[in-house]
C-alpha cells in the first residue's frame, strides 16, 4: 500500500512532462486515456524503478552503470555512454560505456556531446552521418554502425549540469518525442544521483587524506614512509575481503589501518629515535603508544576512527595472549586488529631496515605460519596464505622500502 502510494506520487510528478495541462483526475485515478497509457507504461515502472534504486547508491561507478543499464531499457536501444564534466580538466570524460571497454575523454564544444553540453539542450539525430557534429572515427575504430542517437543533458533539480547522456542504435525503430520524455526524465533523476555520488567521492578522498597525512605525522619521526602505510593499508585490505567481510568494511579497514601507529606522537623522542636497545622502562614507555593511540582517536563519531582506535590499542596484542598493552587474548581481540597486526608485521619484514636487509617473501611465508596460533590469528594467517599472489603484485607497485 505504501509503495503504491509512493508510485501514485512519483506519476503525479511526471504528469507536466506527459499532459498538456495539470490534470488532477490523473492522480484520484480517474479514466483518461493518457493517464491510463502512462500508468500502464513498462517504461514508466522502468522508471521508477530506476529512481528508487539510483538514489540508494553512494558508489559513482555503481551510479553509472545503473543508469546506462536503465537508459537502454527504458529507450530500447542498443549502447549508452555517461559524460561526466570535470571540471578541474575542463574535459567530459566516460568510463560507462555499453559496448564499449575504453575511457572517453571530449572537449565540451566539441560532437554532439559537446553540442548538448554546451547548449544544455537535449538532441535526437536519426541519420547520423549526415550530421557535421557527429564523429564516425570510433565507428571506423571498432565496426560498429551508428544509425541513431538521443542525447540530453543531465541537469539536477538546482540546474547544475553535471555531464551528458546518450543512447545509440534504437532497437526498433527511430527515436522519438517520446523517448525524449523519458530520456529527459531519467536524465534529471541521474544527474542527482551522479551529483551526490560524486561529492560523496570527494568527502571520501578528503577524509582519506585527512587520515593518511595524520598518520605519516605520526610516523614521520621514526622514518616510516608513506608507501610502507599504503602498502599494509592494501594487505589489510585484502586479507579482510579474503576472510569474507563485506567491501565496506573492508575499504573503512583500508583507511583506518594506517593508524595504527598515530600514538607514537605522544612517545619522547629520546625514546622513539633512540637508535639503541631500550631500556626495561623506555620500552614500557614506548608501549603506551598504544594507549595514546586510542586516546587520541576513541571518542570520535565516525565510523573510521573508531576503527581505528581499536586498531591503535590492539594492534600489538598477540593470538596467544603474550602481546601489549592488555594481554588480550585469541577472540577477545578486536578483528581488525588482528587483520593489522599480521598486514604490519608482513610489510616490516619485506622492508629494508637499518638493522636487517628486506626478508624475501618465501621467508615471510615461513615466518607467519610458524607465528600462526601464537603471534597471529591462524584464521588470518589461512587468509594471508590464499592472497600471496596479489601481495606480489602490490610490492610490485610501490616498491620495497
Amino acid at each position: 500500500m505504501i509503495m503504491n502510494n509512493i508510485y501514485r506520487l512519483f506519476l503525479l510528478n511526471l504528469q507536466p512532462m506527459f499532459l498538456e495541462e495539470p490534470n488532477v483526475e490523473f492522480f484520484e485515478g480517474k479514466d483518461t486515456e493518457k493517464a491510463e497509457k502512462i500508468i500502464s507504461s513498462d517504461k514508466t515502472k522502468l522508471l521508477f524503478d530506476f529512481a528508487l534504486s539510483a538514489s540508494a547508491l553512494r558508489d559513482i561507478d555503481s551510479v553509472l552503470e545503473k543508469t546506462a543499464y536503465f537508459f537502454c531499457k527504458i529507450l530500447n536501444c542498443d549502447r549508452s555512454s555517461i559524460f561526466i564534466w570535470d571540471k578541474k580538466k575542463k574535459k567530459l570524460w566516460s568510463k560507462v560505456a555499453l559496448g564499449l571497454d575504453e575511457t572517453i575523454e571530449l572537449e565540451p564544444d566539441k560532437g554532439i556531446v559537446g553540442f548538448v553540453f554546451s547548449q544544455k539542450q537535449p538532441i535526437i539525430i536519426n541519420d547520423p552521418y549526415s550530421d557535421h557534429r557527429f564523429n564516425p572515427e570510433i565507428d571506423r575504430k571498432t565496426g560498429y554502425k551508428t544509425k541513431n542517437i538521443i542525447a540530453v543533458p543531465l541537469i539536477t533539480y538546482l540546474g547544475n549540469i553535471v555531464g551528458v547522456i546518450e543512447g545509440i542504435n534504437k532497437l526498433e525503430g527511430e527515436f522519438d518525442g517520446e523517448d525524449l520524455k523519458f530520456a529527459q526524465i531519467l536524465s534529471t533523476y541521474a544527474a542527482n544521483s551522479i551529483e551526490n555520488a560524486l561529492l560523496y567521492s570527494e568527502i571520501k578522498k578528503t577524509q582519506e587524506e585527512i587520515v593518511v597525512r595524520l598518520s605519516i605525522a605520526a610516523e614521520f619521526r621514526d622514518k616510516t614512509t608513506y608507501n610502507h602505510l599504503v602498502r599494509m593499508s592494501i594487505y589489510s585490505y585484502l586479507i579482510a575481503r579474503e576472510m569474507g567481510f563485506d567491501e565496506d568494511w573492508c575499504e573503512k579497514l583500508r583507511l583506518a589501518a594506517p593508524m595504527h601507529d598515530i600514538g607514537k606522537l605522544g612517545v619522547p623522542d629520546r625514546i622513539l629515535l633512540k637508535p639503541s636497545k631500550l631500556t626495561d622502562e623506555e620500552f614500557k614507555e614506548m608501549q603506551k603508544h598504544t594507549i595514546y593511540g586510542y586516546d587520541i582517536l576513541k571518542d570520535s563519531d565516525i565510523d573510521i576512527l573508531k576503527m581505528g582506535a581499536n586498531i591503535a590499542l590492539c594492534h600489538h596484542e598477540r593470538y596467544d595472549g603474550k602481546g601489549y598493552p592488555k594481554g588480550l587474548k585469541g577472540e577477545e581481540i578486536p578483528i581488525e586488529a588482528r587483520i593489522v597486526a599480521l598486514a604490519d608485521v608482513v610489510d616490516a619484514l619485506l622492508s629494508r631496515r637499518p638493522y636487517k636487509e628486506p626478508f624475501g617473501i618465501d621467508e615471510v611465508v615461513d615466518f607467519v605460519k610458524k607465528e600462526s596460533g601464537k603471534h597471529f590469528d591462524p584464521k588470518v594467517v589461512s587468509a594471508f596464505l590464499r592472497i600471496i599472489p596479489q601481495i606480489k603484485k602490490v610490492l610490485e607497485k610501490y616498491g620495497v622500502d
